[in-house]
């Protein structure tokens, strides 16, 4: 008689410990803020103060905050909007929602009504930003606001204003934005990358309303490696697990620089967290060379042969920012008018060197 053999079936699912679970969040949540994001944080409370204190009734002071993609913007507003929720509370017999800090993320617009009807949106109209003429949506922007307590506006992806447009239709954008400001009397903070600033050289109200609270968020070069070094010891003090080497040791930092082009998106979204993770994954006691170089090859663009985590030092290059992106007026008919940042190509050595004559 045949004997039946029952196998049981074969799980797919990976069960985590509450610990491992706990590291990952640990991980996901590290931020540490950098000196210029420490000073943004300080100007946007101080304009948020002035305005609460002068009770709305003059134009307030704004911000204008520019960066390439990756340097930190992003997550920085992140955080600042999870400190600064919406809220119910009670009015009579109905709940209202407070909305301490509105957030937009600027759509691609060649007409300031989309604008418009994007804020609207993002306060819960009704009318889903629909229904009147410019004016009207912005009186009723500005009535919404106020009755939802805003004390502060953050418009994220500024350029989108000028994207494939021509000067009149981001004159137009900009107007609008000062005619906002003039009936809300609530501070805005733009962000941006480098060649939005266009936007604000066109409207001179605008500008002077950022004058004293402009920022750029630049992505670290040698000429930085010490604070970057100091990020990278912040971070480790952070970690759940440590890796197998300090991070901000001069070799492994400039191996970390190179991987990242000194881009902190590229650093922690890129490099550290997904190694730290696939360490918790694995159960290791540390962060091991190979979960390094696995994510360098995983989620950036280096490729196996040339990552910087797996080859000599003395064959590492690194792609440092020489110049930022900006807005070319007078380009050709038909090209673009965005010129990308462009990089330079640097070595260990010239570290070395570089901090050999910082020393004399």
């Amino acid at each position: 008689m045949m004997e039946l053999i029952i196998r049981s079936p074969i799980s797919w699912t990976f069960k985590m410990t509450p610990e491992q679970k706990e590291k990952i969040r640990a991980v996901k949540n590290i931020f540490i803020p950098t000196n210029t994001l420490q000073k943004m944080l300080q100007s946007m409370k101080r304009i948020r103060e002035l305005a609460i204190i002068d009770g709305y009734k003059n134009r307030p002071d704004c911000m204008f905050v520019t960066g390439e993609t990756g340097v930190g913007k992003t997550t920085f507003i992140e955080q600042y909007l999870e400190a600064n929720q919406r809220y119910d509370v009670a009015d009579g017999e109905e709940e209202k929602t407070v909305i301490p800090v509105l957030y937009c993320s600027l759509p691609k617009s060649k007409r300031p009504v989309h604008v418009v009807e994007q804020l609207l949106v993002k306060m819960g109209d009704e009318l889903q930003g629909k229904g009147d003429d410019v004016p009207g949506l912005t009186n009723r922007l500005v009535h919404l606001a106020k009755k939802a307590k805003v004390e502060l506006i953050i418009i994220d992806e500024f350029q989108h204003a000028i994207d494939a447009a021509n000067e009149d239709i981001f004159e137009d954008i900009g107007e609008w934005f000062k005619i906002f400001i003039d009936a809300a009397r609530i501070p805005i903070v733009f962000l941006g990358v480098p060649w939005a600033k266009p936007i604000l050289d066109v409207n001179d109200q605008l500008r002077r309303r950022v004058r004293k609270n402009s920022y750029t968020i630049e992505n670290y070069t040698l000429d930085t490696f010490n604070e970057f070094q100091m990020f990278l010891q912040r971070v480790e003090q952070e970690l759940p697990i440590k890796p197998y080497r300090e991070l901000w040791e001069q070799e492994m930092a400039f191996r970390l620089f190179a991987a990242s082009r000194g881009n902190l998106s590229e650093l922690m979204e890129g490099i550290i967290q997904p190694a730290c993770i696939e360490a918790i994954y694995d159960e290791s006691q540390f962060i091991s060379e190979r979960h390094f170089i696995d994510a360098v090859e995983e989620n950036t663009d280096w490729l196996d042969g040339n990552n910087p985590l797996a080859v000599e030092i003395d064959k590492v290059e690194a792609l440092q920012q020489k110049t930022s992106s900006y807005w070319n007026e007078n380009a050709e008919r038909l090209a673009s008018k965005v010129v990308k940042p462009t990089y330079a190509t640097v070595k260990f050595s010239n570290l070395n060197l570089q901090t050999v004559l910082s020393k004399r």
